[in-house]
């Protein structure tokens, strides 16, 4: 009887270190906000192809707008043992112990969107020169649309634009900072400011509603995420009675399903009409597209190649429609 135990015992060990092996190992810990962003979800999507074609394995975790669920996701990457864990902060005002804690175990962390202050390498754009950026497509949008002459002098009417910004964290104050600042020192317009915030298109919706209700009058809309201007889009098409021709909308991000929209729009099926797209750093002198260049550096965290720097700053473009 003793033997069979002692037999059962062994078995049912062996088993248990079986099941343990057969579990994949995962190389690198993607922690993002949101995976239903279309730029997120794009950007982790095409991440994870290029680490499938070399073997190594991703594990994209979704955050779900919770800080707290991210800070979860961390240390459940710190006991997994991962390699490197690629951060796109919910609030990067509490993950500096979190991220210390991981470069402690030995993993690397590579920071994307905003400055936390605690990296090994982190990724990031001129916040503020891309709100810039979205304000000025709205004001040549806006001057094509209701010139005379092509010219600021030509204008034929004042229009109003309304600014849906985000304040959640430092890059997002500063982005939308560039937006209100830039459209306001035009001066040519009037600029109305929700007092509503936007992350996501459910959200822009909602602004936009409670928004028309009083600026139904608006030309152009400008927000600070390509999800918000979705939402946007969603809301405004939804209305009878308004001139589509004469309305638009301009953002920040880009996707391939962003385009998809924002090529709708010479059609005036869409009134998203550009975008600000992060074209990817500029690594060893050659343009590298921010798929590739995130995970280059993941791969080089990973394998302890990386030698490009602990800051890499993100090229940026303006992108209309490709039609």
């Amino acid at each position: 009887m003793k033997k069979i135990l002692s037999l059962l015992v062994v078995s049912m060990l062996c088993l248990s270190l079986a099941a343990c092996q057969s579990k994949p190992r995962v190389d690198i810990g993607y922690s993002v906000p949101d995976t239903t962003n279309p730029f997120v979800g794009w950007l982790t999507g095409e991440v994870n192809t290029r680490a499938e074609k070399d073997g190594l394995t991703v594990q994209i975790a979704d955050a779900a707008g919770s800080a707290t669920k991210q800070l979860e996701q961390i240390e459940n990457f710190i006991a997994m043992k991962v390699k490197v864990i690629a951060l796109m902060p919910v609030d990067p005002n509490n993950v500096q112990a979190a991220i210390e804690k991981a470069q402690k175990a030995g993993i690397k962390v590579l920071v994307a969107g905003t400055d936390t202050g605690v990296y090994d390498v982190m990724m990031n754009m001129n916040q503020y020169n891309a709100g810039e950026q979205i304000a000025e497509m709205g004001i040549d949008w806006l001057i094509k649309t209701f010139s005379a002459d092509g010219t600021e002098a030509g204008l034929t009417v004042r229009p109003k634009v309304i600014v849906i910004k985000q304040t959640g964290t430092i890059d997002s104050t500063n982005r939308s900072n560039g937006i209100i600042d830039k459209i306001k020192a035009w001066g040519k317009a009037d600029v109305v400011v929700a007092q509503g915030e936007s992350m996501t298109s459910a959200d822009a919706t909602a602004v936009m509603e409670n928004m028309w209700q009083q600026n139904s009058d608006a030309s152009l809309i400008l927000t600070y995420n390509a999800d918000s201007a979705l939402g946007v889009n969603e809301y405004i098409m939804g209305q009878s009675g308004v001139d589509k021709a004469k309305i638009a909308v301009f953002s920040g991000d880009n996707s391939d399903p962003i385009m998809e929209v924002i090529n709708k729009s010479p059609s005036n099926e869409s009134i998203f009409r550009g975008t600000m797209s992060i074209v990817g750093p500029t690594i060893d002198g050659v343009q590298v597209p921010l798929p590739d260049a995130t995970y280059q550096i993941l791969k080089g965290l990973a394998d302890g190649t990386w030698d490009k720097g602990a800051v890499i700053t993100d090229a940026i473009a303006k992108t209309l429609p490709s039609n």
